[in-house]
């Protein structure tokens, strides 16, 4: 038998980086959360220049309109909040997890990404929302009893209904 050496996906890096989850999640390493810890910030506004193709996280306060609330994991030394909503509207393919380095602006207060093109310009993966609009993760569909199954086969009755 001939072994192998496993790489590991995860690379550790001293810089912050920013990861678009396959959950429509962003999520914040420890670098980039120690950056929102230091400056205090709570709430953040999402920014996009389709020109450039980049993305940024702007320090905001909880009365600001369109602020998300940044959730702290504690135990993972992380951050991020849900934003299904901005990665459908930029049409970025969040059908599978990736990373991008980011830089922090002093100046301005915002973690700054870009997005390679070849990410953008998808439309919304099919299967990633059902008929109620809710993400359904795989270890859920298990705990609901087949209650997954039971609503696609009540979306297919219907599609055969109105056809």
């Amino acid at each position: 038998m001939a072994w192998e050496v496993f790489t590991k996906k995860v690379i550790r890096t001293g810089d912050p980086v920013v990861t678009l989850g396959k959950m429509g999640r962003i999520a914040f390493n420890m670098h980039a959360t120690g950056i929102f810890q230091a400056n205090q910030v709570a709430y953040v506004l999402l920014l996009w220049d389709k020109d450039t193709h980049k993305c940024a996280v702007k320090s905001a306060n909880s009365k600001d309109a369109g602020a998300y609330t940044l959730t702290f994991n504690e135990k993972y030394n992380g951050s991020g909040f849900s934003a299904v909503t901005f990665l459908n509207y930029i049409r970025y393919d969040w059908t599978e997890t990736r990373a991008f380095n980011a830089e922090w602006d002093e100046k301005t207060q915002m973690l700054i990404f870009e997005i390679p093109e070849e990410h953008l310009g998808k439309p919304v993966p099919a299967g990633y929302l059902t008929r109620t609009g809710s993400i359904k993760r795989g270890d859920r569909i298990k705990k609901a009893g087949g209650e997954q199954e039971k609503l696609e086969l009540k979306n297919q009755e219907v599609t055969e209904a109105t056809s």
